[in-house]
This record gives C-alpha cells, structure tokens and sequence, in this order.
C-alpha cells in the first residue's frame, strides 16, 4: 500500500472524538516508513485542522464528504458548491418539514490562519445569515441535518426520491444527514488525489464506518470497514479491524505494515 485514506468520527477518533496516542503514533510511523495518509470526512477544515495537528505531518483532507479537497499545503485543489438555485429548493423543503439545518460554505479569506469555515445559516439558535425568512439564497458547500436516528432515514429517503439528481445524500452517523453537491464524495476525492500523487487505486487502503464512506472502499484496492460500522457495509466488504473505542484502526496499521506504535 502506498496511501491510506481514514474517515474520522466512528472510524480514527475514539469515545471522546479524539486521536488516540496510539492513533497518532501507528500514522507517525506509517508516514515515516513512506506510505501517505489522508483524512476523507464529512467535517469542515477548521475542525479537521486540528487533527491534522496533532499528527505533525502535512496531508492531504477530503472534507464535506468531498466538496472540499485540500493538498498538503491547504491549498484548495478541489471545490463544489451547490447554488442559490439549488439551496432554494431544499431550504424551502426543510420549512415545508419543518427540518433544523446548518448550512456551510468553505472560502479562503486569505489570512494568515488559512482556509477558515463560515456557518451561514443555522434556522434555530444563532445567525450568521438569517435565512429564516429570507427569499433570495447563498450558495453552500454543505447541509446537516440532525435528529432522531429514524427521522434521519425517512428523511434520506424522502430526499433521495425528489433531489437524487441535483445533490448527493447520505448518512455519516446516525443522528446526521450530509447534503452536498451530486458531484461529490469521498471516493471522488480519493481517486483525486491518486492521481496528484500517481498511485494506483489498487495501492490505496481505506477505513470507514458509514454510509458516506461506501464509494470509498468500493475505490480503493484494501477496503477495510469498523467492527462498528454499519452491518450494510461489513456484509460487503471483509476486512474488518476493532472498533473505534479501540483504537482499530492502529491495531490493524501494525499489524498490516508490521510495525509496533
């Protein structure tokens, strides 16, 4: 393998959302030994950045699920939005349900912090832009909705049925629904970067845990799925490492690449 690629929540970062020592030093050493990683998440660049941090290597972030790719410099090398055409039509569906959503749109200010994340709209709680009542609309990057696990998934299949063809939807935890662009994913994003870095698919391992994550392993040449991750996902995809909660991720990085963290 010459790239592994992880999702973060429910895949790298344990209980408390946190990188792990034993997390951080299996990727330390596997980027020592010359193998390139990558975050693929549905998370923006701020929250991510800190990962990334604590890591002390620069690497190549999917994030939003693939609207935003980032090189190793944070220079953005891919971006999708969907526009004011398209967020009208699903805002205006949330009121119809009456769906709570935050809306997000990455842009570099140019500051010496980098890229920075805004959170234009969030209809409940405070605004940045207030899009209650608003009849004209931004253009975002992404949407998240949370609720109750089952609400999310009748919703995902209500909007799957009237905006499949204009956005991509998809469940990254079961509290939470992710809205990009049709063009986006994290197995796009994958497949971006391979060819940045001039490695064949067949060379990748990638590690997930939900649904966001499916056109990801099916991407790569070494698909490996949570022992927490979804039933959906371990029926198709044998390579399996232990849970989240206990740093699998590292335990099956050691024991692949047969190193000790």
């Amino acid at each position: 393998m010459k790239l592994v690629v992880s999702d973060l929540d429910g895949t790298l970062l344990n209980q408390n959302s946190q990188l792990s020592d034993e997390t951080i030093l299996a990727i330390r050493k596997l980027i020592e030994n010359g193998v390139d990683f990558a975050f693929a998440t549905g998370r923006g660049i701020s929250s991510v950045r800190t990962f990334k941090e604590k890591i002390g290597h620069d690497i190549y972030l999917i994030c939003n699920n693939g609207a935003n790719i980032f090189n190793k410099d944070e220079e953005i090398i891919f971006e999708r939005i969907m526009d004011s055409d398209i967020i009208e039509k699903l805002i205006k569906y949330f009121r119809e349900k009456k769906v709570t959503y935050n809306g997000f749109y990455q842009k570099n200010l140019f500051t010496d912090e980098g890229v920075e994340e805004s959170i234009l709209t969030i209809e409940t709680g405070f605004n940045l832009v207030a899009l209650k009542d608003a009849k004209e609309f931004p253009f975002m990057t992404k949407i998240i909705v949370k609720d109750d696990p089952e609400v999310i998934r009748q919703l995902r299949d209500d909007m799957k049925e009237k905006f499949s063809d204009i956005v991509d939807i998809t469940i990254s935890q079961p509290r939470c629904l992710d809205i990009v662009d049709k063009d986006c994913s994290k197995g796009k994003g994958i497949k971006l970067i391979s060819e940045k870095l001039n490695i064949p698919l067949d060379s990748i391992m990638a590690f997930g845990d939900g649904e966001n994550d499916f056109d990801m392993l099916q991407a790569v040449g070494h698909p490996v799925v949570m022992e927490n991750g979804l039933d959906s996902l371990k029926e198709k995809i044998e390579n399996i490492a232990p849970k989240n909660i206990e740093n699998g991720v590292a335990k099956y990085l050691e024991k692949y690449f047969n190193f000790q963290s």
